[in-house]
């Protein structure tokens, strides 16, 4: 398979262990992820040992690869926003960004990424308890 049409990759950095998680959570739900890679800023490391982990990474990513940080403005992001010219960066990684863009790898809309991704993350927060309420004054 030539690089130009091979699955984009989903890079997930996070401060500690998170981005693992985050990915072994999404194989409880979706299965095994091909080519999604998480880099982990951990406590003892230098932010230097993760720039150069994440170039070496992404020098052989394909188009439409997508990077999922963390918290904007924490090192992950600002490591990652050295390759928002040539990837999109997302802050606020969480469970259903990971799902989505997984999903859309899937079905090879690999244009909607990084659009979807954002309204997905965004949409994945819900007030429950206000919810209930809401729902409890409609009975």
């Amino acid at each position: 398979m030539g690089l130009q049409t091979e699955k984009p990759w989903i890079v997930i950095m996070t401060h500690g262990k998170f981005g693992e998680e985050l990915k072994n959570s999404a194989q409880m739900i979706l299965g095994n992820l091909e080519h999604v890679y998480s880099l982990s800023l951990l406590e003892e490391m230098d932010p230097t040992d993760l720039t150069l982990q994440v170039k070496e990474l992404m020098e052989n990513a394909p188009p439409n690869s997508i990077i999922l940080t963390d918290l904007f403005g924490g090192t992950p992001s600002n490591v990652a926003a050295i390759f928002s010219g040539r990837f999109p960066v997302i802050s606020g990684v969480n469970l259903p960004m990971i799902i989505e863009a997984e999903m859309l790898r899937i079905q090879e809309n690999y244009s909607e990424i990084e659009k979807r991704v954002r309204e997905v993350g965004v949409d994945g927060i819900k007030d429950i308890s206000e919810l209930m309420k809401q729902r409890e004054a409609r009975k």
